[in-house]
């Protein structure tokens, strides 16, 4: 007993001597990354001049359903020009359906720092809704005459087959995934619908309501998905699942809105990917990691972020699953286009649904940086440290470099470490899995090749895992 306990102190020593110069090397390169020659980032509409996401996501903290001038923006911005130079852009204003303008009126001082006068003395409604695009349009000019003559597509829903009245916004998302793992001996080969989401908001002044509905089937013991259940199926078969689910109001112009029910928690960067180790180890993916709640969120000109009281997923049973504390971040513009961002989290639950242990307390605190080094390469980056009962101190992070090589074809790489501590209560030597850090490298591929149309191929390798192949096709609408 007292050689173990003496491991564990040495381990927890070691520990957070690790994390320490983890910590001290993530705000070295933040440091560096605040000087860039032209600020550029990923998530990556930053670099249009998009550094908050209430224009182009119904969300206030971005994902998910998009604003009719979202759409827009991302026929635009995203796709590939086919036969167009990648640096061939126009400045031709987009028009906006009426309600993504008054979505825009609230954002205008936020993107042009223009007053309440417009600049030919309107003032009010009929000022700000004139401004709001040109104000958009001087943040990211990128928008076509084309789009610009278009009262439909592409900022109707279902590339223009379908126009819905100024107060409802409609969306979906669809995800097929073909993995292959050519190491391995078994079955090396599989393909299946990973996401089908449909997503709608009805707005009725500032108040909102907005909601989603999909289906899954997850085998027996994945961890995903099934924490976003409706139905109870388990196996193979197929379930009726919800993500999001909730009532907000804006406040101050739009600059505030206040939500409560079933959303994503604020925390860290709202990357796609939620397989990622740094999502998966903070438990804060967008796959079925949402939490009921109530939540504020602040969209300023340079400072934003959302705090949300968890009070736990009441699509997970029983009740000691649950987990209840709280979650937030802060964002500020330091540059042009250049945001750093702070993270915090704490959670307890009777019993961790995933490792069953009793009493977990679970705390996750970090930083991040959204820039570029030069109008092409995007660098993303984020580090947490991760505090949980029963465990030594651990870390995560991942750095990521994006690179546009033409308009809509990017390619990227990422690094990424895990360590979640050592486990006391198991004790032995520290190994990779138990105190020992973990390594992974990422490449991808990633081809917005139509409206609304991606595909993007992922080869990974991370210590103790199969050399792995993702092949995914994402539809958003």
């Amino acid at each position: 007993m007292l050689k173990g306990s003496g491991t564990r102190k040495l381990g927890g020593r070691d520990s957070l001597r690790a994390f320490q110069r983890f910590l001290g090397w993530s705000l070295v390169a933040l440091f560096v990354s605040l000087f860039p020659s032209r600020a550029h980032a990923y998530t990556w509409m930053i670099k249009h001049g998009y550094a908050s996401c209430p224009v182009c996501h119904a969300d206030p903290s971005g994902g998910e359903l998009l604003t009719a001038y979202g759409r827009v923006q991302s026929d635009e911005l995203l796709r590939m020009k086919y036969g167009k130079s990648s640096g061939e852009v126009s400045h031709a204003e987009p028009k906006a359906p009426r309600l993504v303008r008054r979505t825009l009126d609230s954002k205008t001082d936020a993107l042009s720092g223009a007053d309440e006068e417009g600049k030919d003395g309107q003032t009010g409604a009929d000022a700000s809704e004139e401004q709001a695009p040109a104000a958009a349009a001087e943040a990211a000019p990128t928008a076509s005459a084309s789009s610009a003559e278009s009262d439909s597509y592409p900022g109707e829903f279902l590339w223009g087959l379908v126009k819905t009245p100024d107060w409802l916004l409609l969306g979906g998302s669809y995800r097929h995934l073909m993995v292959i793992r050519p190491s391995t001996e078994a079955k090396t080969f599989s393909t299946f619908p990973m996401m089908m989401d449909l997503y709608g908001q009805v707005q009725l002044g500032n108040f909102r309501i907005e909601g989603s509905l999909g289906a899954a089937r997850v085998a027996v013991g994945s961890p995903y998905a099934r924490a976003a259940q409706l139905t109870t199926n388990q196996g193979d078969q197929w379930n009726l699942l919800s993500r999001s689910h909730w009532l907000g109001y804006d406040l101050a112009d739009g600059t505030m809105t206040i939500r409560a029910g079933h959303m994503n928690l604020p925390y860290g960067i709202r990357i796609p990917e939620h397989t990622m180790w740094v999502r998966q180890a903070t438990l804060t993916d967008r796959e079925s990691a949402q939490q009921d709640g109530v939540a504020f969120a602040y969209n300023g000109e340079k400072l934003r972020g959302e705090v949300m009281g968890i009070l736990g997923n009441y699509q997970v049973n029983p009740d000691k699953y649950r987990q209840r504390g709280y979650s937030l971040y802060a964002e500020y513009l330091v540059g042009e286009r250049t945001s750093v961002g702070l993270s915090s989290m704490v959670t307890k639950a009777k019993k961790d649904r995933i490792t069953l242990e009793a009493d977990p307390l679970r705390q996750a605190h970090g930083a991040y940086v959204r820039t570029a080094l030069t109008d092409d390469l995007v660098v993303l980056a984020e580090a947490d440290g991760l505090f949980t009962s029963d465990h030594n101190a651990g870390y995560v992070g991942f750095a990521q470099v994006d690179y546009e090589l033409i308009r809509g074809l990017h390619l990227m790489a990422t690094g990424e470490v895990l360590d979640r501590g050592y486990d006391k209560l198991v004790g032995g030597d520290k190994t990779v899995a138990n105190g020992k850090p973990q390594f992974g490298v990422w490449g991808t591929v990633d081809w917005f090749f139509l409206p609304h149309c991606e595909f993007r191929a992922d080869a990974y390798k991370r210590q103790q895992d199969d050399f792995t192949i993702l092949g995914q096709l994402h539809v958003f609408l």
